[in-house]
This record gives C-alpha cells, sequence and structure tokens, in this order.
C-alpha cells in the first residue's frame, strides 16, 4: 500500500511548532510564578501559625490566655446559674482539739516536725465534696516560743494549720472558751496563721473589726459566716471589754443584734452563725441555749450551730416570731477529734468521743431569689485511739463510723464502741 502525504497538515506544523514551543515556554514561566506564589501564600500561613504559637505560649507564660478563658468559663457558669438554679453543700463539724497527748503521738522525729494529717484521712473525702467544710478550732497557733500545750491552755505547733486545710477544710470558727489562752498575740497570730493558709476564720480578728461575717460565695449561693462565744475562760481579766471585743465576737443580744444586721446589709442568701455555749458535758441544752437558739431565730439567722458541750445534742426547726421564717438549730456537734474518751476521763464520758459531719443542702432559684435549705443528712464519726503498745505515743483517727463497723481489721471492742456510738448519734440527733 502506498502511503500518501499531506503537504498541507506539514506546512501547517512548520507554523504551529513555534507557536506550541511559545505557549509552552510561557506556561513554563507561569507554573513557575504560580508555584512561587503558593509557596509564599504558605511559609505566611506557617509564620502566622507560628506567630499564633508563639503568642500562646506568651498568654501562658503572663497568664492572660487561661485567666482570659477561665474568667469566661466563669462568667458563662454565672450566667448560667443566674438564669436557672444552683445548689451547694454546707458541711460543718464541732470541736477540733489537740490535747498533749494527740500532739505528742503527732510527732515525727526523723523530720523534728508535726504531721496531724492521718487523723483525717478516713474524712477526707467527706469533706473535700462539700463546697464549704467549716468546724470549730478550739486552739491556738501561737508559737514555738510560747510552748507548746494542751488542757488547759492549749497552744498547738503551726502544722495543724496546713493539715487542717488538708483535710479538707474551708472556714474555721475560732471564737471560743480557748480563744485567750496564749493571750492578745496568741489571738492575733492565730489568725494570721490561717488567713495565710487562705482560710475564712470567723469570730476573732487581729485588729478592731471592719465587719464580722465573713461572705463565701458558691455557685451564685452567698453565705454569711459568724461566731460567737458564751464564755472565755477567765482569761479576759487584763482587758477591757471593749479590746477583748476587738480581738473575740462574745454573745451578748445587742452584739448579736448589730453582727446580724451587718451581715444583711450584705445581700446574704443563708445566715450561718456557730454559738460556742452551754454546759459541758451535758446531754440536753441549757435555756440558755434555747433562748439564745430562738433569740437567732427571730433575727432571721438560718442555721445556727453549737459546740463547746463536747457531746452532741439534739437539733430541731425553730420558727420566727412572726412566723415568717424557720431555722435549724443543733445545739452541739461534739467533738470532731480530741482526747476526751472512757480511758482518760471516765466510762461516763464515752459520748465524748463521738462526732458528726452535719451537712446542708442549699438550693437557689435565681430567678425568683428565693434560698432554701432543701435536706439536712449526716455522717457519724467516731475518735479512735490506738497503740502499739497501748500507751503513748498514740495515734489518732476519726472513723466514719458507718463505714467500719464492720471492719473485721479492728478489734472486737472497737467495733462494739463504733455501734454504741452509732445509736448515741442518731437518738441524740434525731433527724430520722
Amino acid at each position: 500500500m502506498k502511503r500518501t502525504e499531506n503537504n498541507g497538515n506539514r506546512s501547517m506544523w512548520k507554523i504551529l511548532v513555534p507557536i506550541l514551543l511559545l505557549l509552552i515556554a510561557a506556561g513554563a514561566v507561569f507554573m513557575a510564578f504560580s508555584f512561587s506564589g503558593d509557596d509564599s501564600e504558605e511559609e505566611a500561613a506557617v509564620e502566622e501559625t507560628a506567630g499564633e504559637g508563639e503568642a500562646s505560649e506568651d498568654s501562658e507564660e503572663d497568664g492572660t490566655a487561661d485567666s482570659g478563658a477561665a474568667e469566661d468559663s466563669e462568667e458563662n457558669g454565672e450566667a448560667a446559674a443566674e438564669e436557672g438554679s444552683s445548689e451547694i453543700t454546707i458541711s460543718t463539724v464541732g470541736d477540733i482539739m489537740v490535747h498533749d497527748e494527740q500532739y505528742w503521738g503527732a510527732y515525727v522525729e526523723e523530720t523534728d516536725s508535726y504531721d496531724f494529717k492521718p487523723w483525717f484521712e478516713h474524712v477526707k473525702p467527706y469533706l473535700e465534696e462539700a463546697d464549704l467544710a467549716i468546724g470549730n478550732f478550739e486552739t491556738t497557733v501561737a508559737g514555738e516560743d510560747r510552748g507548746y500545750t494542751g488542757y488547759p491552755l492549749f497552744n498547738t505547733p503551726d502544722e495543724i494549720v496546713e493539715d487542717v486545710k488538708y483535710a479538707g477544710f474551708d472556714a474555721l470558727v475560732t471564737s471560743n472558751n480557748h480563744s485567750l489562752d496564749m493571750g492578745a498575740q496568741g489571738v492575733e497570730r492565730t489568725v494570721q496563721m490561717l488567713e495565710e493558709a487562705d482560710l475564712d476564720v470567723v469570730g476573732t480578728y487581729d485588729g478592731a473589726p471592719e465587719e464580722r461575717h465573713v461572705i463565701r460565695e458558691v455557685d451564685g449561693i452567698r453565705v454569711a459566716m459568724l461566731a460567737f462565744t458564751e464564755m472565755l475562760n477567765g482569761m479576759e481579766g487584763p482587758y477591757t471589754d471593749e479590746e477583748v471585743y476587738n480581738m473575740i465576737d462574745v454573745i451578748s443580744e445587742e452584739n448579736l443584734t448589730e453582727a446580724i444586721d451587718a451581715a444583711k446589709a450584705d445581700d446574704p442568701d443563708i445566715i450561718l452563725t456557730y454559738m460556742h455555749w452551754g454546759p459541758e458535758y451535758v446531754e440536753e441544752p441549757s435555756d440558755y441555749q434555747k433562748e439564745y437558739a430562738q433569740f437567732l431565730a427571730d433575727q432571721g439567722v438560718d442555721l445556727i450551730i453549737g459546740s463547746h458541750p463536747h457531746v452532741i445534742q439534739r437539733a430541731e426547726y425553730l420558727e420566727s416570731a412572726d412566723g415568717e421564717s424557720e431555722s435549724f438549730v443543733v445545739y452541739s456537734l461534739g467533738n470532731f477529734i480530741s482526747n476526751q474518751r472512757l480511758e482518760t476521763i471516765g466510762p461516763d464520758f464515752e459520748p465524748n468521743e463521738d462526732g458528726v459531719i452535719l451537712n446542708f443542702d442549699i438550693e437557689k432559684d435565681h430567678e425568683s431569689g428565693e434560698t432554701v435549705v432543701a435536706d439536712v443528712h449526716y455522717t457519724p464519726t467516731w475518735v479512735y485511739r490506738h497503740s502499739d503498745t497501748n500507751d503513748t505515743p498514740f495515734d489518732y483517727e476519726i472513723l466514719p463510723v458507718e463505714d467500719f463497723q464492720d471492719d473485721e481489721n479492728l478489734p472486737a471492742d472497737i467495733r462494739e464502741r463504733l455501734d454504741r456510738s452509732l445509736e448515741r448519734t442518731h437518738s441524740r440527733l434525731n433527724l430520722e
């Protein structure tokens, strides 16, 4: 077969080839510029991202990014709370005492220091569950140079402060009959040490106070805390009444009215007042306690928490004189930790070993502004003292009774004492 050649096409290729070569060259130049532009944009994007990273790192270093996010989160949380409702739990306990045998047992020879944390290990989870945990700090921390002592004049090693904080407490009541055990200097240093540990101090002052209540706001619920004592064991003798009241909140109708009115002016949702009152070791509240409890109810105090008797006393609801409000009072929460027990002060004093974590569930409707005590519940506790030698030094542990009453690792006689303690606590509080 003879192949036919197309001369016309050949002529066209002579024309097209140079044109195609020019187009290819132009395309190459265009592609080069295009890739160059993409690289520049990519590099710019990388630099911008790196710049953002550097800014983020700088912000992390100076805290601005985290604080800004935290503030936004907090504001959003507050806004959400304001739109609906919120609930908090307040946990209260009785007397936190440190007798001689207790701090002797807490001494750590290897470090020449004191460790009180083991006392609280079993109750720490309960206290940490609360939004606000409060206890009666019935000792002083006046410093080693004053000498460490227990009863009758208490001065405890400084380590107790951080260890109480470790236990989960947020606030400590310091107005009680042992506030002045180490004089004015002891009051002042105790307040300062507790405040340095970021604990709210209620009832004593290191100078004339501008106000006698402490406000703690949690989830949009404002709690006003007050604390007053009936007695100071005669240690107030060297001071004028004014000097005493500049240091310690002392019970009187006038003092209470003034302090409660000032607290109300701070727009609280709940007013809680600790009262250190009544005779020691007595199971029933005195007329003095009942009269002042009713006085506080009439003044609009919501929660009245008693301490000092060293035994648990009953709880009840009180209606205000005008019938417009109801208050809850527990006349005494007993000892949370102490060395008062049947082995030290006799078999009739076994109830001094009993304590309780009394919890209040507080609910606030942020639309109506109404705040209520939605529930009251409690965890019975008991102070376990033990030693391998059955002599000093002793170890102390606060046991949640219902967690340990069937613990076969404990001696049978201790489990029996736990059972008796639980029965007493249920019977005395009478909240079932």
